[in-house]
């Protein structure tokens, strides 16, 4: 069931984030530039996930932590921010602190000495990758604080510029797409970031001790699942870009 699910993960985000970036070319934006970046990354997580239920791979399991578990919410929420802050200097400031952050977590990942004997799925690697994949890593302090921060700031951007659209569009009692598009927007933000809870409710809840892993990958499907459709419903109707002008 994990396998599948990540597979679907995989396969939904690569499409979105082609949809996303071929209307960045052909509209521009910059935060269409940065959303597809930030689908991009989705895609490597569920990519590399089904990649490791074939057996272990250092470059999988190094691809999929430093994707899934640092970059990815905080790409997607900074190109909510390209969308909303009026001040351009805040969005680049932010971004070149992303991306300074994203190259110095790459070289350390891929830096990291792996336990590579303490991979062992039995079978399910989803269970695995939720319950002991930091077995496999050393202790650090940046293991244990950079990726809640990372988390916390992408979904903060992603879920609050979403919120805050919807209600702008709905007090000015325009554009219903783009308020119910929105709203789709926050909860596929949300999802993703609740994965953990639902992790948790399952350790306190024997009926579903056997299903935590499915369900928080479950949840991460379906976030971006719920993102696909909450972009469709809000650019709905948009104008295309205007023909150029053909000479006499």
């Amino acid at each position: 069931m994990n396998f599948l699910i990540g597979l679907a993960t995989a396969l939904v985000s690569a499409v979105f984030a082609g949809l996303v970036l071929t209307r960045y070319f052909q509209r521009g934006g910059t935060h269409l530039l940065v959303w597809g970046l930030g689908l991009l990354l989705y895609f490597v997580g569920g990519a590399t996930e089904v990649w490791l239920t074939f057996g272990w791979s250092e470059l999988a399991f190094r691809l999929w932590y430093w994707s899934g578990a640092i970059m990815v919410a905080a790409v997607l929420g900074q190109g909510s921010m390209f969308l909303l802050v009026r001040k351009p200097y805040i969005s680049t400031i932010c971004s070149v602190v992303i991306g300074v952050i994203a190259l110095i977590s790459l070289v350390w990942i891929f830096s990291l000495p792996l336990d590579a004997t303490r991979f062992q799925p039995n079978g399910d690697v989803g269970a695995f990758l939720t319950d002991s994949y930091k077995n496999i890593l050393p202790q650090s302090i940046i293991r244990r604080t950079l990726p809640p921060i990372m988390n916390a700031y992408g979904t903060l951007l992603l879920v609050g510029g979403a919120i805050q659209s919807a209600m702008l569009f709905f007090r000015k009692q325009i554009l219903p797409n783009r308020v119910l598009g929105n709203v789709f927007i926050a909860l596929g933000g949300l999802l993703p970031a609740a994965a953990g809870s639902i992790v948790k409710l399952a350790e306190t809840t024997p009926e579903l001790s056997t299903l935590g892993s499915t369900l928080k990958y479950l949840a991460i499907f379906a976030g971006v699942l719920i993102l696909f459709v909450g972009f469709q419903l809000a650019t709905a109707g948009a104008s295309q870009p205007k023909a150029k002008p053909v000479p006499a």
